[in-house]
């Protein structure tokens, strides 16, 4: 399974055996995480992994699970360092479910060691390890909005086109929010982030991870399906004055 295949595969895993990971196995997700291009050269980011025996306390509340791992993504402060963090561990999530084991996004950890180093940031927090019950389900089951509330299609656009949105769809959020709204071509989809007043504070500090999330499963099918897409900002649409959405990125298709 690569991650193309597992972004269908894939649910979110909250029960898990506490028997460790073999060594090699987390030496090869770290080397993975390693290997993870940033969306700019400007951020640059550590990981952590951690056993529960390296925390102060497990947070309780339905965003936090025990397991008997748990990788910690700090980032430096740059434009644009959450939608970063979403798109990288997104893909270290993915990698983790072609291995066959399990992985759920948590709140983050109270560590011992608060920080990795001075003016990062923790940003975001993976649980991950042997679940106690199937890592697997088909894809029509994921809870999430149809593709005609999340893109609207300016054009005709071919097959592989409307398989970057079926898997964007298909991309995990806090609280299952799916903020994610776009505009498309056949050349380009404009990435929007929808405002939601009502859980404003609660979701001031995830949105962007969420739109990273949802990036990385964009540029993933799209190098599945052979196609040059790379993210890019464009100002005359982050200039217009939208009520309901924010402009977060585009992808371009050549």
């Amino acid at each position: 399974m690569n991650l193309y295949e597992a972004i269908f595969a894939r649910k979110s895993v909250r029960k898990y055996s506490m028997d460790k990971i073999d060594q090699k196995v987390l030496d090869h997700i770290a080397n993975f995480a390693e290997s993870i291009p940033m969306l700019s050269d400007d951020i640059k980011v550590k990981y952590k992994m951690v056993e529960l025996a390296g925390l102060k306390r497990l947070q309780p509340g339905i965003l936090t699970v025990k397991a008997p791992h748990y990788l910690v993504l700090y980032s430096t402060r740059e434009s644009d360092y959450q939608l970063n963090a979403g798109y990288v561990m997104e893909q270290i999530a993915l990698y983790i479910t072609a291995r066959g084991l399990g992985c759920c996004y948590i709140a983050n950890l109270n560590l011992k060691n608060e920080t990795v180093a001075e003016d990062y940031e923790q940003v975001i927090t993976l649980a991950f390890g042997e679940a106690e019950n199937e890592v697997y389900r088909q894809n029509e089951k994921a809870r999430r909005l149809a593709i005609k509330d999340i893109a609207v299609f300016k054009e005709e656009v071919d097959k592989n086109v409307r398989t970057m949105i079926s898997a964007a769809r298909l991309s995990p959020s806090v609280l299952n929010s799916q903020p994610w709204r776009m505009v498309v071509y056949n050349n380009r989809i404009h990435l929007f982030s929808t405002r939601n007043i009502l859980m404003k504070n609660v979701m001031k500090e995830t949105r962007l991870i969420d739109m990273g999330i949802c990036l990385s499963h964009l540029l993933i099918a799209a190098e599945e399906m052979w196609l040059d897409a790379r993210p890019v900002y464009m100002n005359n649409i982050s200039s217009q004055n939208l009520k309901k959405n924010d402009y977060i990125i585009s992808v371009k298709m050549s």
